[in-house]
């Protein structure tokens, strides 16, 4: 799906689900990005994430990362994330305590 915004793509394939989240993964685009999750994630199978040098994310992204991966192990399937994020989001998610949910590879501007 391609919002002006923010992208997502979803790919299907040997029993895992792939996501990659682009552009502006904030609290101005979370309902939509939340309506696209809901419509196209089937938890009954592994998911993995890659979120690759977004332009923006907040904390409300973070949350719904973490709401994913909560429902993912509540189905005794894995969400793993990883990421690519410039210096300063990179902060942001250490700083928000979500380090441990983003496998993080900062880039330097």
């Amino acid at each position: 799906m391609k919002e002006d915004s923010f992208s997502i793509q979803i790919k299907k394939s040997d029993g895992t689900l792939t996501m990659d989240f682009k552009g502006q993964l904030t609290i101005n685009y979370i309902q939509k990005i939340k309506e696209v999750v809901n419509e196209k994630v089937d938890f009954s199978q592994d998911i993995s994430v890659n979120v690759d040098n977004p332009d923006n994310l907040d904390i409300t992204f973070l949350q719904l990362l973490q709401s994913m991966k909560t429902t993912a192990e509540l189905n005794k399937k894995q969400l793993s994330v990883s990421s690519t994020l410039p210096s300063e989001l990179d902060s942001l998610v250490s700083n928000a305590g979500f380090s441990d949910l983003l496998n993080s590879n900062p880039v330097n501007n």
